[in-house]
């Protein structure tokens, strides 16, 4: 097949060519039409295409399909209320849908509430909760999975009480009294989720019908390649076969039964969490937490100063340790036992996907890296987030050649609560510029639920750098459109380790897309508006747009 008539920008560095041949799923020829039927074998059919713009498929390195066909109420809860009342009665709502419980404790569970978005900047509490459901054991999950609320049937079904200890990891927020709340932090939600996820389990067959209708949603974006972010070993092969029924190809990065147990296994990728999310690892000089503090007072006695204290909640007190520096934040026990899942990883023939958001984090991760470099150069490793960093260790994870897998998108969805405190120089929120600059091989992907699935609106985040109210965080870091629409393409298939995508270049796999416009000349607020006409996928067409 010969496909012409519109730009085909086979790279996104490089100038469109005219036309591409495309033979047993690969391209096969690239360059002017005369040359492409030269190169393509007599008589190959041809199609000119009348709009738009052909690219290279996207790739989405990091999201969570699994927790996403898992349940069927994923973002259930995703701003459909403006405070804890409205949260509530939502529920309540939702709860009476459903049919009579089934069984002695059996869980209700909803998703997709943002406590920073409320108007009381939390989660509800147990007693709230109680107000709707009380008869069951209920788990509202975050739009982030790292922070969820339960009912008291739910504290008592996950055995919480007053002298429950807090589980490495997490936290299990308190009354004055000592008394758990029912809100969840961290480790602490990860085992309600396991729990919650595992007594109500998912009929297989609906399981299977919302993972092949998540497949079809990503074909209609553009994207025919993942990683996802936490699938549980024992039904990793079942994943991928069905989302490749679908015309997706899966590449899982495999957990225990819990989002917070990496599986390390020959031949696969394991997820490790060494910190939080929302509660990630920071680690500031005394100069830093001065000016943190300052910068702090200032916005909690601001306009916004409710956000402000709520955010500072997320931080933590901060606590100096023995490098001499101030840290903040949740870690997991695998921090600590880093260096031991490097040899672990080494031994099995596993690569490891690092959940490093704290500059803390990521620091933990080039020191030991660097502690025995002979042990981690028998490792693949990628960075997922790296939200936080300073210029140094910008330049150790380009000179170390490791992938940073980065969400722009969360410049939209929590940019501006974290930037009404500025955050201590040289600390920089998402530096992608700065990574990119250092030699890091970027690549975008959306974390979805936790931010919109769309690759276009992470290509226009990453270029404008816009947060919900419309200003501009550290415009200094922002990337230009090539860039950009490379870190969703061929950025992506490197953190993947995938060889033979990303591009359209001769020699690759023929995995297109071919949008209504070209995406050249287009401010970034239209972006998000491309619509994928058709998406191919190893030369075949496995989504064609609906006529009208």
């Amino acid at each position: 097949m010969i496909l012409h008539g519109v730009p085909v920008h086979v790279r996104p560095d490089l100038v469109p060519v005219e036309a591409i041949g495309i033979e047993g799923g690969m391209v096969a020829a690239a360059g002017t039409l005369d040359e492409v039927r030269a190169a393509m074998p007599p008589g190959t059919p041809e199609r000119r295409l009348d709009r738009g713009a052909v690219l290279p498929a996207f790739i989405d390195p990091h999201l969570h399909a699994y927790l996403v066909a898992t349940d069927p109420h994923t973002n259930a809860l995703l701003r459909r209320a403006r405070d804890i009342r409205g949260l509530v009665d939502l529920v309540g709502t939702l709860a009476a849908a459903e049919p009579e419980d089934p069984g002695a404790g059996r869980w209700l569970r909803y998703h997709g509430y943002e406590p920073l978005l409320l108007a009381e900047h939390r989660s509800p509490t147990a007693a709230e909760l109680d107000r709707v459901v009380s008869d069951r054991p209920l788990h509202v999950q975050s739009r982030t999975y790292h922070e969820s609320a339960v009912n008291s049937a739910g504290l008592d079904a996950l055995g919480i009480g007053r002298t429950t200890v807090d589980p490495p990891g997490g936290r299990i927020l308190r009354d004055r009294r000592g008394r758990p709340t029912g809100v969840l932090l961290e480790s602490a939600s990860f085992a309600a989720e396991a729990r919650s996820g595992r007594e109500d389990a998912p009929d297989p067959a609906a399981w299977r019908s919302r993972l092949e209708a998540f497949g079809r949603r990503l074909l209609s974006l553009g994207i025919t390649r993942i990683g996802d972010a936490a699938v549980p070993a024992a039904v990793a092969s079942a994943f991928v076969e069905i989302l490749a029924s679908a015309g997706v190809e899966a590449h899982p990065l495999l957990v225990g039964s819990r989002i917070d147990e990496p599986a390390i296994l020959p031949g696969a990728t394991a997820k490790v969490l060494i910190d939080g999310g929302e509660f990630c690892h920071l680690c500031m000089t005394g100069s830093q937490l001065r000016s943190l503090m300052t910068g702090s007072f200032r916005a909690n006695t601001g306009p916004e100063g409710g956000v402000s204290r709520a955010v500072g909640m997320r931080t933590g007190f901060p606590r100096r340790e023995a490098d001499g520096r101030w840290h903040t934040g949740l870690r997991f026990p695998t921090q600590a036992g880093f260096a031991e899942l490097l040899r672990s990883a080494a031994e099995a023939g596993a690569a490891l996907a690092v959940h490093a958001v704290g500059n803390g984090a990521v620091e933990t991760v080039l020191r030991e890296r660097d502690a025995d470099r002979g042990l981690a150069a028998r490792v693949p490793l990628r960075v997922e987030h790296a939200m936080v960093l300073e210029e140094r260790q910008a330049r150790a994870l380009g000179a170390a050649s490791l992938p940073v897998v980065a969400q722009p998108s969360f410049l939209v969805t929590t940019g501006h609560e974290l930037t009404i405190a500025p955050m201590p120089r040289p600390l920089r929120l998402m530096p992608l510029r700065m990574l990119r600059e250092s030699g890091v091989t970027l690549a975008f992907s959306s974390d979805y639920p936790a931010t919109p699935l769309e690759p276009w609106a992470s290509i226009a985040t990453a270029i404008d750098r816009r947060d919900a109210t419309g200003k501009a965080i550290e415009p200094d870091q922002a990337l230009d459109l090539a860039a950009a629409i490379d870190a969703q393409t061929r950025g992506a298939a490197n953190a993947l380790g995938l060889v033979g995508a990303g591009t359209l270049e001769v020699g690759m796999a023929a995995d297109l897309a071919w949008w209504d416009r070209d995406p050249v000349g287009l401010i970034p607020a239209d972006l998000p508006g491309l619509v994928a006409l058709e998406t191919w996928r190893a030369g075949q067409p496995v989504h064609v747009r609906p006529a009208g």
